[in-house]
């Protein structure tokens, strides 16, 4: 029997289901580990000469010199198999596999229905486009608050910080929510959050101080952070490799789109800002309706894939996603301590109400990320990826923050109900992005992979930011010579809306980049990345009004177009030739995989 015929499905091999267990970590990380029997094999080399001595064998370790010699030229032609953030995901024949291999298991997301899993990725969705437009809507009814709150009851804060700090908190969200996960589980975190979200929101309708309004603004930014960072997490978890671009790319870009334009039914909501406590009231409707969708539509999604055992092969698949084979000689291998052992305990009433916490969890592995993240943080490879989104996020907030002021101001003096158009003109550049980033960085993927005998480097996805820093760079640029030129107000939501294709965009290539190239760090390096950008942001918007007063419009959308140049087109060279130094920086600091994209 084929092994690859096993493997993807196209032979009838009956593999025992996998019981719903719970795993102690501290337990099974004590066990011994199995060593292999022989070298692990490229899984889905298509050679016809090699599968032919391979079966002729018997999958023996004991080949012939002549087979030998063959199946070493084809693992030197794949060497990058072993490596962490290369995939060998092109089967000789052209044929993409699924990896990774899902068990049998009717609890891996990877054996879902189409519709089971269509309702999973709906509702996080849709909680992350309520939460997006919750926090950021506050922004358009200042007016109003302003009139509630006179400065002398702000004191001693002022109204724009309402806007500020909730950015601050959404950077610290990520920071919580993806450790949290690893304590807990996807969905207890994903329900925690929808009903803080929800109370938040509730709160803020009878808010009669302007602190308490401030305090539930940055309640509802924390909880924002679990849609920019833990959500794609998720994502990952329901989705083959090859799939993910396009899955992450979606989830951006949809979430994004409706959250965005959904601001401009905000005035419509309040009555033009002068009514923001009944904006809060109805759109507490919504969150209600995303905490009821997470409970009924998403289950658990933080699974841990066995050691499967047939015919006289064992399956291992790793905390990062590699697959090795190995052939059971002996009955009682010590392969098979790697077998979980089962719980025999009965069901406790959280798990019956599906509150429980998802097995192979552990406030270990919780602590363990945040030592991680240190280590994020001192990698060069990732902490470019945190000053070119630096960049490109002032960009964003270059325009996002100065452009409803200019439009209200003569010489355009727009009406309330024309400024927020720009809003939509960002959401439908944030939708355009699922296929400059989702659907044409896919084509060039497969293409490098098929160039590189099938395998796919973790360098590949840095093709993914060409894009977003063009379009970056194009929009403070075009945005500058039109407050400069005073050119029609269309060329300000032209500019907002290639922005946000820019920033979206790059979102995207951060996730991607990342989770592939650091899988044994996915969790903490996209918390630090993505929640480092949020942290930045909030430090930047205290230095855009100075900065605009001492340089005027033009030269600092001109210096930002030349500084997302530099951040972007100039270091992603850099780092796209720093395979070796990416390879060298995980043998020596990532031996810890509590942040994997599995679990241990």
């Amino acid at each position: 029997m084929d092994i690859s015929s096993v493997l993807y499905g196209s032979a009838d091999v009956k593999v025992p289901p996998r019981p719903d267990i719970h795993i102690n970590e501290e337990e099974e990380l004590a066990k011994p580990k199995p060593k292999p029997l022989r070298e692990p094999r490229p899984i889905g080399v298509q050679d016809d000469d090699i599968e032919e001595k391979a079966s002729t064998k018997g999958f023996h370790p004991a080949f012939d010199s002549e087979a030998d010699q063959d199946l070493k030229s084809i693992q030197n032609k794949h060497q990058s198999y072993d490596l962490s953030g290369s995939v060998f995901l092109i089967a000789g024949n052209g044929r993409t596999l699924e990896l990774p291999i899902p068990s049998n298991s009717e609890n891996d997301p990877l054996n879902w229905s189409w519709w089971k899993t269509a309702g999973a990725i709906f509702a996080v969705g849709f909680y992350s486009f309520t939460a997006l437009t919750a926090v950021q809507g506050v922004s358009l009814m200042l007016e109003g608050i302003q009139t509630d709150f006179p400065e002398e009851m702000q004191q001693p804060w002022h109204v724009e910080t309402l806007i500020t700090w909730p950015t601050l908190f959404q950077g610290v969200g990520c920071f919580l929510w993806v450790p949290l996960s690893l304590a807990l589980g996807r969905r207890p975190v994903l329900l925690l959050a929808a009903l803080v979200e929800l109370l938040a929101t509730l709160g803020a309708t009878s808010a009669q101080k302007f602190h308490q309004l401030l305090g539930l603004n940055c309640v509802m930014g924390l909880c924002e952070g679990l849609s920019l960072s833990l959500a794609f997490l998720m994502m990952i978890d329901m989705t083959f490799i090859a799939r993910r671009p396009m899955a992450i790319a979606g989830m951006w870009a949809v979430a994004g789109f409706f959250g965005t334009s959904c601001l401009s039914l905000v005035p419509f909501l309040s009555d033009y800002g002068k009514e923001w406590r009944l904006f809060y009231a109805r759109w507490s409707i919504l969150g209600s309706l995303a905490l009821l969708t997470a409970y009924i539509w998403y289950p658990e999604t933080y699974f841990k894939r066995p050691t499967v055992a047939f015919d006289g092969m064992i399956l291992m698949q790793s905390a990062t996603e590699k697959l090795t084979i190995y052939e059971d000689l002996e009955a009682n291998s010590e392969i098979y301590r790697d077998l979980p052992s089962i719980d025999p305990k009965k069901p406790g009433l959280l798990r019956r109400l599906g509150l429980a916490r998802a097995p192979s969890t552990s406030w270990t592995a919780m602590g363990r990320c945040y030592i991680q993240m240190l280590f994020c943080l001192v990698n060069p490879l990732l902490f470019w990826v945190l000053i070119a989104s630096a960049f490109n996020n002032a960009g964003m907030i270059f325009i996002g923050a100065t452009y409803a002021i200019i439009l209200s101001a003569p010489p355009y003096d727009l009406s309330t109900s024309l400024v927020p158009i720009g809003n939509v003109s960002s959401g439908a550049g944030s939708l355009l992005s699922y296929f400059v980033a989702g659907y044409l960085l896919c084509q060039v993927l497969a293409r490098l992979g098929r160039r590189n005998g099938g395998v796919r480097e973790a360098e590949h996805y840095l093709f993914g930011y060409i894009a977003p820093v063009i379009f970056g760079g194009l929009s403070t640029l075009l945005y500058g010579l039109a407050v400069h030129n005073q050119w029609h107000y269309t060329m300000f939501y032209l500019a907002y809306g290639i922005n946000g294709l820019s920033f979206v965009s790059f979102q995207i290539g951060n996730t991607m980049w990342v989770t592939e190239a650091f899988p044994r760090w996915a969790a903490p390096a996209l918390a630090v990345v993505t929640g480092g950008c949020y942290l930045m942001s909030f430090t930047l918007s205290f230095a855009l009004a100075p900065w605009i007063d001492a340089h005027g419009y033009l030269l600092v959308g001109i210096e930002l177009t030349l500084l997302q140049a530099v951040g972007g087109l100039i270091v992603v060279p850099i780092a796209f030739w720093g395979k070796s130094a990416r390879q060298r920086i995980h043998g020596r600091w990532a031996n810890e995989r509590s942040g994997a994209l599995r679990p241990l």
